[in-house]
């Protein structure tokens, strides 16, 4: 016979059972949120090496350019489920900031300032030049302040990832710039923009440095100036020479360390703009810091490298993580495009593009001529 004591301790492990399995079967915050982020962020990086082994094997198309066309085609042709879409944000951003980050163990101060004073004030004046250059042509072509921001930074200072700096600099809180735009449709189209403009001129550059009169040091000076991306200027320089491929990578990285100046005096614009039309942060908004912490764990990635000679045997697999993290990245911003959007929208991005890209190339062959 039971008892109402023991049918009351039955009853209470019981409950305590069926607690302890509603408890399992939610399980712990951190390995739910690794279950949601998993499909997507395979997908992404599945396509990413797809796209890099695409690269090596189609000389002087970008493994980046590749990639985000991979994710711009998953989104076009509708095979990206539903469980995949909170990895591949997850790509788009967290993996970006993060590769950023590591790009920052790429820069030597030291390194840089030996290649002379000629060569940092090319490198300074191009991103100055450049990017004020591109403001100027954006506005004349009406294209919204946001997406110009992002092109000129983008084609100024070190492609995907400046234009990832740019975009949390005029996220004004809630995902979208001063004129209501959203962000993220907008890095993607600076991200293709310029993308696809440094993998032209990584072409070009290698092959006009010749018929231009340039050395292998002048060429390195003139492709580390006014090509995109840090991989483009690795392979524009890798066809010129050994010498123009050293002294092109310090170049660029020296217009990468512009990044942070770059980054705060946009949130410094964007804060006066947003006083100047009365606008406030409002309930659920928080206006992003002037320098965002990916950028703040750059600068300190960059002071690690340039006060501590770090060991190859770090530095090889940090460049390979960094590569690997900016093509997953590119493969997720991708599959944020809604293509017949892009088309239709593409045409003044494509036309600020190039022309920010002339002027880059302009201003640094000019440098080049006259001080070298």
């Amino acid at each position: 016979m039971t008892t109402p004591a023991r049918r009351r301790r039955r009853a209470g492990l019981s409950a305590s059972s069926s607690s302890a399995a509603r408890g399992s079967s939610r399980g712990p915050g951190a390995a739910s949120r690794l279950r949601r982020l998993m499909p997507g962020v395979a997908l992404a990086l599945l396509v990413a090496t797809a796209a890099h082994l695409g690269g090596g094997l189609l000389p002087g198309v970008s493994g980046l350019l590749l990639a985000i066309l991979g994710g711009i085609g998953l989104r076009a042709l509708g095979w990206i489920p539903r469980p995949f879409e909170a990895g591949l944000g997850f790509a788009a951003k967290t993996l970006l900031r993060t590769s950023i980050v590591l790009l920052g163990l790429q820069l030597v101060l030291g390194d840089m300032l030996a290649l002379g004073w000629e060569a940092v004030v090319i490198a300074v004046g191009t991103v100055v030049l450049t990017f004020l250059g591109t403001l100027l042509g954006a506005r004349a072509l009406g294209t919204p302040r946001g997406e110009s921001v992002m092109l000129a930074t983008g084609t100024a200072i070190c492609g995907a990832s400046a234009v990832a700096a740019a975009a949390a600099a005029v996220d004004r809180g809630d995902g979208r710039d001063r004129s209501g735009r959203a962000v993220d449709s907008a890095a993607a189209m600076a991200i293709a923009v310029v993308t696809f403009y440094g993998t032209l001129v990584m072409l070009a550059l290698p092959l006009l440095a010749e018929p231009l009169g340039l050395d292998e040091r002048s060429a390195g000076i003139w492709i580390g100036a006014g090509v995109h991306e840090v991989g483009q200027v690795v392979a524009a320089g890798g066809m010129v020479g050994a010498t123009a491929l050293a002294v092109a990578v310090m170049v660029k990285l020296a217009r990468v360390v512009l990044l942070a100046p770059i980054i705060v005096l946009i949130g410094l614009g964007e804060r006066r703009g947003a006083r100047a039309s009365g606008e406030t942060a409002g309930p659920g908004r928080r206006r992003p810091p002037l320098l965002p912490g990916f950028i703040l764990g750059f600068l300190a990635a960059a002071a690690l490298a340039s006060l501590v000679d770090l060991p190859a045997g770090l530095l090889d697999p940090a460049r390979t993580i960094t590569t690997l993290l900016m093509t997953m990245a590119m493969v997720g911003i991708g599959a944020g495009v809604h293509l017949p959007q892009l088309l239709r929208r593409g045409g003044p991005a494509l036309a600020v593009g190039a022309f920010g890209t002339v002027v880059a190339l302009g201003v640094s062959l000019i440098g080049v001529v006259l001080l070298l």
